[in-house]
Formats: C-alpha cells, structure tokens, sequence
C-alpha cells in the first residue's frame, strides 16, 4: 500500500514539485489525497493519506540527511528502506535545509512551507511585511509544526482492529457508552517523574525541587517571546512521560520560576495559542496545585486527539454574564466559557473566576478546546474554556487504574492496565469522577454570580 501511495505522489507532481501552478492549492492536493483514498472505499479518508505521504516524505529526507553525512565523512552508508528506490524523483526538488532543526520531519515541513512562501505571486520583501502578512506567515508555521506532529506516526491510517478496540497511532484505544475515550498506557505509571509532595493550593516555588529550568537541552523543542521582550521567554518542552503521542508542555515565562498557579498573562497566551493553531485535534490543560499538579512550576499541557470528547458537546446553561456551567448531563459539574479571539475582556473574566478559586483555595484543572456554542446556536464551532473546582487530591488516594486530573474529567481517560482497559465500564468511570466533584457546587455558583 506505501508503495502504491508512493507511485501515485509521483504522478501527481502538485503535491511535491513547487514549481507546479498547482503546489499551492490546498484545494487541489486534499482533492489529490482523497482520490487515492477513494480506491480503498470508505476505509481511508484523504486526512490519512496525507499523513501517510508525509511521514514518508519525511523518512525520505531523514535517510538522505545520514546519507549526506557519511558521504561527507567518507563512509559508506547502507540504505534498506524498501521505500528508498521509489522515491528518488524526490531528489529533484531536494533542498539542502541549513540552520534549522536537527529533526529532519520539522526541518522538511518547514522547507515546504518556505517553498511555497517563495512561489507565491504575494511574497514581499521582510522590509516591508505589513502586520497582518507577518502574523499569517507566523500562523503558517505554527500550523505546519501541528502537521509535523501530527504527521510523525507509524500508523497513520489506524485500521488495525482487535478485540477490545481500535490500535492508532500504535496506540490502543476503545470508545465506550457516553463517548468516553479509554486509552492503553501502563508506561506512564512507573516511567513518570515522582511527583512532588503538594499540600496546598497556593506553594512558593522551589528552586531546590524539580522544574523546567532543570530539564536537559533535549528536552526543549523550541522556545521564544514576546515582541520588544525577549528577557521573558515562554519554552515548548518534551514530556518525558506522555499520556498519548504528541503530548508536550508549555512553561509561560520559564525563566521567572512562578508556582503552579494561572497567571493573567499565561491564560491569554494559550489562547492566543490555541487560536493561532486553528487546529480541532489540539487541546490545552491545566492542573492546579491539590488538582493533581506534580510540579510546582507554571506548565500547561498541550495534547493532540482527533476523537471528539464528551465535554466539547456537553449542554451548557447560563449562570450569569459570561459564565455557563454543565447542566446534569454530565457527572462532574464544571463552569464554561466560550471564548471569543483575542479579547482580553473575555480573559479578564476568566482570571477573576480562577482566581476566586484561588482565594477560597479551591483545586481546579482548566481545559481548552473546540466544541459546540454554548448558546442557543449548537450548530457553531467555538472555543470553550471549562473550569472543573474540584476536591482536593492531597494526601487522597488515587484509583490504579488511572487518576482524575484534567485529561480524564474532560472524558478522555489514560487507563494503566490491560484488565482495566478491557473490562472497565462506563458506570465505573462515572463514578470515579464524581468521586472528586466539588460538593458545594450550586453554593459556589451562586458565589461566582455575584462576581458578575
């Protein structure tokens, strides 16, 4: 089947030449990726070709990096790819890539996406960029670093089925009743960090314990900062313990040491992130202190999930200006925003909500995700904002098949043992959850009401 794929790209010099009138067109190439997915029925969708092709592409470009550096050390380098022959008519548009990334996949992506830029009739000298030409170009490029996630995988076409679910992404994953999402991972419940001893909501950090500024150089995919501050340096760093491919965390300000504790200025940049992207499949979490945080070091985690959760379709109901929260359809009450792009009101309300939590020193985990309007329009895609006050984890004890943090309360559970994953019910989940909802809700409520 890779083969075919492969023969197929090389007839349809759209998707790998630049220099075909047609390179740009997204149209045109998801029409590409569709047509060999047709030949497969209803199985493969264009999505998954596309992902195939360029985890191809992309083992294209790593081999011929290693080939080009034994060659410059005078080494003979063996290739044995069976993928290796059949994509030679890539070396015609092979660039050499300089100063980028060591990661072949990322440096490929990014080579394409500064292909394009200079085969567009648009492109304009960096001298006289307008703002809104440098922010799609930076909107492009965090776009095509989503791809490059989402792209490195050895299965992207996800068919294989057994028993007792679906295995994506070399991932086992089943689906239960109320749209639970239940995957396979007993690495991460003795391959994770210990986590740190946390009594109270609000801890000053720690600069002798565990945190970012300690991980090693390898673990730092990238990092960067705000215009006119560099001094304040946001990282994007490797999860050395992921609950799924792709998990990574974002330390905001990573060089000023702030606890675990939501800052005003670190909630507008994951939404500012989290609209940059325009990707459905990211999600953004967060874990307070006594909600299941393991280091006190401000972190939010970023996942990448093409499965549709249960909270991005829950109804909502109004509370009061801003604020919703979950009716009784779903087993741990939570308070909703729908998030409008780049408002700073709306990140106004949202700090002063955690930050009344805070004060009454409630646990919380925040997650950030595209779903349906909270309004009466259902029918509207928008970002919400879902706060879960929760009870405390400190010192509790925690289930083994897996623990309630902000992954599962948002439905998508991490299950740590095969028994667990085959037999367990949605019944059991469901009680689990509310094992950990925060009792006085409805009083709570009416508190934040009068907040608004």
């Amino acid at each position: 089947m890779n083969l075919k794929l492969v023969y197929f790209i090389q007839n349809k010099p759209n998707i790998w030449n630049p220099k075909h009138p047609k390179y740009t067109s997204i149209e045109y190439r998801d029409q590409t990726y569709a047509e060999f997915a047709a030949q497969y029925g209803h199985k493969f969708t264009g999505q998954a070709v596309k992902n195939r092709w360029t985890n191809i592409r992309s083992t294209f470009a790593n081999y011929l990096r290693k080939l080009n550096a034994s060659h410059a050390k005078g080494e003979d380098y063996k290739i044995n790819w069976h993928l290796w022959e059949p994509c030679q008519f890539l070396m015609k548009v092979n660039r050499t890539v300089k100063d980028l990334s060591q990661d072949a996949n990322v440096a490929e992506e990014i080579k394409n996406c500064n292909l394009t830029k200079q085969n567009s009739e648009n492109e304009v000298s960096e001298k006289n960029f307008s703002n809104n030409t440098k922010q799609s170009y930076c909107k492009e490029i965090i776009e095509n670093l989503v791809k490059v996630f989402k792209a490195v995988q050895n299965d992207a076409f996800g068919l294989d089925d057994t028993k007792y679910g679906r295995i994506v992404n070399n991932i086992r994953e089943r689906i239960v009743e109320g749209n639970y999402l239940l995957q396979l991972n007993p690495d991460r419940s003795f391959n994770r960090r210990t986590p740190e001893q946390i009594e109270n909501i609000i801890q000053p950090f720690d600069k002798d314990k565990f945190n970012f500024t300690k991980v090693s150089k390898d673990e730092i995919i990238f990092t960067f900062f705000e215009k006119d501050n560099e001094a304040n340096e946001h990282a994007l760093v490797v999860n050395v313990s992921p609950i799924s491919r792709y998990h990574s965390l974002l330390c905001p300000s990573v060089q000023s040491c702030l606890p675990q504790v939501v800052t005003m200025e670190s909630l507008q940049l994951v939404c500012d992130i989290m609209f940059i992207a325009n990707d459905r499949s990211l999600r953004i979490g967060f874990n307070s202190l006594c909600g299941l945080a393991s280091v006190n070091h401000l972190h939010y985690h970023l996942f990448i999930e093409e499965n549709i959760l249960p909270v991005e379709t829950v109804k909502c109901k109004h509370l009061k200006g801003p604020v919703y929260c979950f009716g009784h359809d779903y087993p741990v009450p939570a308070l909703v925003f729908e998030v409008p792009s780049n408002t700073v009101v709306a990140y106004r309300d949202i700090f002063k909500l955690v930050d009344f939590l805070l004060h009454k020193s409630i646990a919380h985990n925040i997650f950030i995700t595209r779903g349906q309007s909270i309004t009466e329009d259902c029918s509207k895609e928008i970002v919400r904002l879902i706060v879960w006050p929760r009870k405390s984890s400190s010192g509790a004890k925690q289930l083994a098949a897996f623990n309630v943090a902000v992954l599962e309360l948002s439905g998508w559970f991490p299950i740590y043992d095969v028994d667990s994953f085959e037999n367990i019910q949605t019944e059991e989940l469901e009680r689990e959850l509310q094992k950990w909802k925060y009792e006085q809700f409805d009083d709570l409520c009416n508190e934040i009401a009068g907040q608004f």
